[in-house]
């Protein structure tokens, strides 16, 4: 959450994890070796990552209700049954990658970190 307070300073409020906004605070963090710009970067990391897993997850079960009303609302031979089949298929493929999602990425941070 972003605050903005009188003469345009710019501060940000966390519950659970240190973000920064100056050099100063650095000190108050847990892991006071972090740069501004690193602790910075990784919030704007995992904002994608959550945007990610959520697409995935919604769009997954959007395909998947669309394309089984479509497929058993018409004729099994048609086209567009064929197109329900097929939105079927790709949103419960959707919905699987979003529970492995999470397992790739945190192995690349385990990666990354060099643990």
């Amino acid at each position: 959450m972003v605050l903005i307070g009188a003469g345009g300073a710019v501060g940000m409020v966390a519950a659970d994890d240190c973000r920064l906004t100056s050099p100063e605070q650095l000190s108050e963090c847990e892991n006071p070796g972090d740069s501004v710009g690193d602790l910075l970067f990784s919030d704007v990391l995992d904002n994608i990552f959550d945007f990610a897993k959520a697409t995935l997850q919604y769009a997954g079960f959007v395909a998947v209700f669309a394309g089984v009303t479509l497929w058993f609302s018409t004729g099994k031979n048609s086209d567009r049954g064929s197109v329900g089949v097929w939105l079927t298929v790709g949103g419960l493929a959707m919905i699987v990658f979003y529970f492995g999602f999470s397992s790739l990425v945190g192995l690349a941070r385990y990666v990354a970190e060099g643990n």
